[in-house]
């Protein structure tokens, strides 16, 4: 039996990444996945194991930005299966700049995405829950959103924010049976991993056929005491524990998976 079985979940941002190895593990835990992004999700989708009950795990297009496409997904969900156990936000942008060269574009753009596409997903799902008297709502913030970085000023603020939401919503919903928690994310081997200072990004390795741990070596001897780089199956570990029956008592916390990394050392 695995620690999510009869449970239905909602990752967004599940294309790739960090949201896919959070879907991959949610799947083979016994939960079926509804895998929302603005990209295709639908090989992923298809590549999760069937549950013996014969529910298939799905993709659905979607732009977190939308209120109301993103209530649709999560009415749907829970229409289709009866309820929404499990909510993880993990859509995501950011841009390098430094806060004097920032746009209003590029400010709205990161809140968009990072700050209020969380807050509408919390609000839809956090009523279903508070109905059914048990959910798991999961958001992925960063460690920028615990201190501030040059040239990550807005991103930071974006994170910032959403750790602090989900502490509110953490004390609102907790005696409704349902915990709020965060993951803050530190350097990861995804397709987010981005060149900055003068680092190649995690496209550039794979073109030049160097393995992204090797490429970033000298970073990662600095900063990051496990000496490699996250993983999206990291993500999914974490957040499977924090969805499941033994991660019912961590509620409102803001757990690094960092490997140890410290941003001003």
């Amino acid at each position: 039996m695995g620690r999510l079985d009869g449970k239905t979940a909602l990752v967004t941002g599940a294309a790739q990444g960090l949201g896919e190895g959070i879907a991959r593990r949610f799947a083979s835990e016994g939960a079926v996945v509804v895998l929302a992004d603005r990209l295709d999700a639908g090989p992923v989708a298809a590549s999760l194991p069937v549950r013996s009950d014969g529910r298939k795990s799905r993709a659905v297009q979607l732009d977190v930005t939308d209120k109301d496409a993103v209530e649709a997904a999560i009415a749907s969900v829970a229409a289709e299966h009866g309820r929404l156990d499990i909510l993880v936000n993990n859509a995501s942008t950011y841009r390098v700049a430094d806060i004097v060269a920032e746009t209003d574009e590029s400010f709205h753009a990161q809140f968009a995405v990072n700050t209020y596409s969380v807050f509408v997903a919390c609000r839809a799902a956090g009523r279903l829950m508070k109905q059914q008297r048990w959910g798991r709502i999961i958001n992925t913030a960063s460690q920028l959103g615990k201190v501030g970085r040059a040239s990550y000023g807005l991103y930071s603020a974006s994170k910032g924010a959403v750790i602090l939401m989900t502490q509110a919503l953490a004390l609102e919903l907790g005696p409704y049976g349902v915990t709020a928690n965060c993951i803050c994310p530190g350097s990861m081997a995804t397709a987010l991993l981005s060149d900055a200072n003068g680092r190649p990004g995690l496209q550039v390795a794979a073109e030049l056929g160097v393995d992204v741990n090797t490429a970033f070596a000298d970073y990662i001897n600095a900063k990051i005491p496990v000496g490699r780089l996250g993983e999206p199956a990291d993500m999914g570990s974490l957040a499977t524990w924090l969805a499941s029956d033994e991660g019912g008592f961590m509620t409102g916390s803001a757990v690094n998976l960092t490997g140890g990394e410290q941003v001003f050392f």
